[in-house]
């Protein structure tokens, strides 16, 4: 958690003092209805004697929204974003109080939180693209429109119309000279006048011819021509054909001295998490669900496609086509506590069971766990690493929650009794707890947070046991 302001509390603030005692219930209702990027756009308020510190959980480099020319174009996206957020809390205190699932005392705390943030003390930090208001509730609500009251129509009196009469004998007169104007004004003659067309003649202009100057060109002067002596082509020499017999390819396989290779898959409940989300979000939820628990809505949005788990079979089916044709795969499953699931060793003609057997995997939501340390012990039991070649591919997303032992001090113990034996580890989501095994043994580690990622790193890790041919 990190400290983002600290505001000056003023003695107007009682009511925001009241809210800021209703945010972890808030906060509840909307982190078991909403996603949880709705709940981290409030800060969480923390009140001193004259002071209101603003924290969050969100982990990064806070940047102020301001409201200059380049943050224009920002801070509408950015305001959208808060705009639909906000909407949607109304949307749910309304539904939640109609459906009775909670009072219309809670639903009231709902929207005063809404409208706390267009309090004219409110300021949006951003958190890795992530909005989250500080000072919400501490200011004054911007002022509302001024109406203006409605104008009643004028009223028009009633006036007589007695004045009508006294017009009757000015329009008799109007109409007595209109009468006379027509029939006894003079008539007037209109004299036709005749366009007549005049004789004009203009002056003829000779013609001119265009004098073109003389060019003389100079005589061209080409000097004797000598015939070319032609020599006789001789025919082309008569090249053998010569055939190139192409090498001839083919894996070399020496008796006994194979390579030998184990695949451990975390098939946890952790990895039904998806790929879509930060690990920061995912770290979030899992903090929520241990100590606060969720809802199961909110589990099906953080399990969505693509997930780990789906990402992880994809790339590991892809990586055994590659694999050299000569090399045994062994496969272990960290399932369930307290120990991982040894699933057997599989021959080059039987890689089609292999990817099945994977593909079919199916974590436990209810009692699952990440063995592996067990599953450690078991891979390296499966294989030589003393007088061949060994490899170990762990692709996993956590960290042993079985207690069975420290991981790091097995892999430092198993490097010394099999030297020639070389761990390379797949971290999906960067929880680094099995970092320390790569280390160990000399193998490397790859870490992947989305599904681009993911595929690319499983397809690097497994680089040593690609095929080889040689060619004779």
């Amino acid at each position: 958690m990190q400290r983002l302001a600290r505001l000056t509390k003023q003695e107007s603030d009682a009511s925001a003092v009241a809210l800021f005692s209703q945010y972890n219930e808030l906060m509840s209702i909307l982190l078991r209805h909403l996603p949880p990027s709705t709940a981290s756009l409030f800060a969480r308020p923390r009140e001193n004697a004259d002071y209101v510190e603003w924290y969050t959980d969100l982990e990064g480099q806070p940047y102020p929204l301001g409201s200059g020319e380049q943050d224009k174009p920002l801070a509408s996206r950015i305001n959208t974003l808060i705009s639909q957020r906000l909407q949607s809390i109304q949307r749910l205190a309304e539904e939640l109080k109609n459906n009775g699932k909670i009072q219309p005392a809670q639903a009231e705390l709902l929207q005063k939180l809404v409208d706390a943030t267009k309090q004219d003390t409110s300021q949006v930090y951003l958190i890795n693209d992530e909005p989250v208001i500080i000072g919400w509730g501490m200011g004054k609500e911007p002022p509302k429109p001024i109406i203006a009251p409605a104008v009643p129509p004028p009223v028009v009196a009633a006036t007589s119309r007695r004045w009508c009469w006294w017009l009757l004998p000015l329009l008799l007169l109007l109409l007595g000279f209109l009468a006379w104007w027509l029939y006894f004004r003079p008539q007037m003659q209109l004299e036709l006048v005749r366009a007549v067309k005049a004789d004009i003649q203009y002056p003829q202009v000779a013609k001119l011819e265009p004098i073109m100057p003389k060019i003389e060109l100079p005589k061209l002067i080409l000097p004797p021509t000598e015939t070319a002596k032609l020599e006789p082509q001789l025919p082309p020499p008569v090249v053998a054909e010569t055939v190139n017999k192409a090498k001839e390819c083919r894996t070399k396989v020496d008796p006994g001295k194979t390579p030998q290779m184990v695949i451990v898959f975390d098939n946890s409940a952790s990895m039904f998490l998806t790929l879509a989300e930060s690990p920061q979000t995912v770290k979030d939820f899992q903090q929520r669900w241990t100590n606060y628990g969720v809802t199961e809505a909110e589990i099906n949005y953080m399990y969505r496609s693509p997930n780990r788990l789906g990402v992880a079979k994809k790339a590991s089916a892809s990586i055994i086509n590659n694999i050299s044709p000569n090399v045994e795969i062994g496969l272990v499953s960290l399932y369930r506590c307290p120990a991982a699931t040894r699933l057997g060793r599989y021959s080059p003609s039987k890689r089609g069971a292999l990817k099945a057997k994977i593909n079919g995997m199916l974590p436990s939501r209810e009692d699952s766990g990440t063995p592996l340390y067990s599953g450690l012990q078991q891979a390296a039991a499966m294989v030589d690493g003393k007088n061949r070649d060994a490899f170990i591919l762990i692709i996993s997303d956590g960290e042993d929650n079985c207690k069975s032992g420290d991981v790091c001090s097995l892999a430092r113990q198993i490097s010394k009794q099999k030297p020639r034996l070389k761990i390379n580890v797949v971290d999906i989501g960067g929880a680094k707890a099995a970092n320390c095994i790569a280390t160990a043994t000399g193998g490397k580690v790859f870490t992947g947070n989305n599904q681009k990622q993911v595929a690319n790193m499983i397809n690097q890790a497994v680089k040593p046991m690609t095929k080889v041919n040689e060619c004779e």
